[in-house]
């Protein structure tokens, strides 16, 4: 998933978590508790949604980290999942690989026993 996607999704999570907002209010740099007015009700219903419908990410290092310093920003939690979803991805095979691993047969062990 891009960035661009991340943020398409929080958006729009965030628009149907607190419905007084219009998409103009949701921008990258806009504060979710100063210039959006989330409390914490609209956070937990976010994060929810964010975890069943994006990734199934901790999001309590990105709340403590964003509240203390007051950089909840919606651009600061796509970041944070932007990174996420780079670190838990897959690592990628290198080319042919996946092929071969594919179509190889399921070997025999031997095996002693005492």
């Amino acid at each position: 998933m891009h960035r661009q996607e991340i943020l398409d999704h929080v958006r729009n999570i965030i628009l149907a978590t607190n419905q007084g907002l219009f998409p103009d209010d949701v921008s990258e740099f806009a504060s979710m508790t100063y210039d959006l007015g989330m409390d914490s009700f609209h956070l937990e219903s976010m994060i929810s949604r964010l975890k069943e419908e994006v990734a199934d990410i901790e999001f309590t290092p990105w709340y403590i980290k964003a509240s203390r310093r007051g950089h909840d920003t919606v651009g600061s939690l796509v970041d944070f999942i932007d990174e996420r979803l780079v670190r838990n991805a897959p690592a990628e095979l290198p080319e042919g690989r996946a092929t071969h691993l594919s179509n190889a047969e399921p070997r025999e062990l031997d095996v002693e026993v005492a």
